[in-house]
């Protein structure tokens, strides 16, 4: 295999080997089943297993099928201009999300994701107000609507007149 493949695997292979380590903790919960009903580990189950599925994927396509850049330069191919990359709004997002960490405890699940997603959307150089707004609001409620009614996941409803605003938002929603 070209070095460019090995590295192109490794992130993949990475994220299989935490995604797996945390199947087997996720296997480990303990508690009382009861018939009928989903016990706690089957979302994180779920979602890992879905991770280890993809990251099997992309390592058997990069393995078997990707060419490598020495190949398709002496196809003669042209190439590609690189797209532009920006490392400042990276480390932007990451920030936000440790703010939407600390901040979603204070100001509620859903003003806070709300925000999040907005802002999300801004930094990311979308500039559309009407589809930043419609993306953020149906997005929130989306969000909302499966961790309450399908996994059943309680959400912090903030503190404050940020708890009041989540309760008529889910109040409005028919979420209780």
């Amino acid at each position: 295999m070209a070095m460019e493949k090995i590295k192109r695997i490794i992130p993949y292979a990475l994220v299989l080997l935490v995604s797996a380590y945390f199947y087997i903790l996720a296997g480990r919960f303990g508690f009382d089943a009861r018939p009928g009903s989903l016990g706690p580990d089957f979302w994180p189950k779920l979602f890992l297993g879905l991770t280890i599925v993809v990251c099997l994927y992309e390592i058997a396509k990069t393995a078997l099928f990707h060419q490598s850049k020495e190949l398709e330069d002496d196809a003669g191919e042209e190439k590609a201009e690189a797209p532009k990359r920006y490392p400042g709004l990276l480390i932007i997002g990451t920030v936000m999300t440790v703010a939407y960490v600390y901040f979603v405890s204070i100001l509620g699940f859903i003003l806070c994701t709300f925000l999040y997603l907005v802002l999300f959307m801004v930094v990311g150089r979308y500039r559309k107000v009407w589809v930043i707004a419609a993306n953020s609001v149906i997005g929130t409620i989306l969000f909302v609507v499966i961790f309450m009614k399908v996994v059943y996941v309680s959400l912090p409803l903030g503190q404050g007149p940020f708890q009041q605003l989540s309760l008529l938002v889910l109040k409005m929603l028919g979420v209780k």
